[in-house]
């Protein structure tokens, strides 16, 4: 794993705690702590069957890249919102494998677990794509 991959994961760890620590805040304001508690219940194996995928896909992307590659500052952001959606696909998939999910309201919460993690997962992935695309900036091959 080359350090490309080693930054990208760094930045997956640090969107992954953001976002799941901004949603929790705003979902146990909107409704309650109790409810908060259920939906991560529910949800769990979605959310770390995502961030699986995204960590895979991190290596993948990071790998790819040639030793003499001149980042910017978007191609982090880039990176990581592309690894976000990747996460939230692979989460919706494995929404199917969750026991007792109603077939008729499968495609209303795959839609609103979408709009969900894009909406808490958005900013996150904005600052830490930032920050990624600086230090991807400042990478120094020999």
């Amino acid at each position: 794993m080359n350090t490309i991959a080693k930054h990208i994961l760094k930045a997956v760890l640090i969107e992954s705690i953001g976002a799941v620590l901004l949603a929790s805040a705003f979902y146990a304001l909107f409704f309650s702590f109790a409810e908060t508690m259920e939906f991560f219940k529910i949800l769990w194996f979605p959310i770390l069957a995502g961030f699986f995928a995204m960590c895979f896909a991190g290596i993948v992307i990071g790998n790819s890249f040639s030793q003499n590659f001149k980042f910017k500052v978007w191609h982090g952001v880039v990176i990581i919102f592309v690894l976000l959606i990747i996460a939230i696909v692979v989460g919706v998939i494995a929404t199917l494998f969750i026991p007792n999910w109603d077939s008729f309201d499968i495609i209303q919460s795959a839609i609103s677990v979408i709009l969900i993690f894009l909406s808490f997962g958005g900013l996150p992935t904005l600052l830490t794509g930032i920050w990624l695309g600086y230090r991807l900036k400042k990478v120094n091959f020999k």
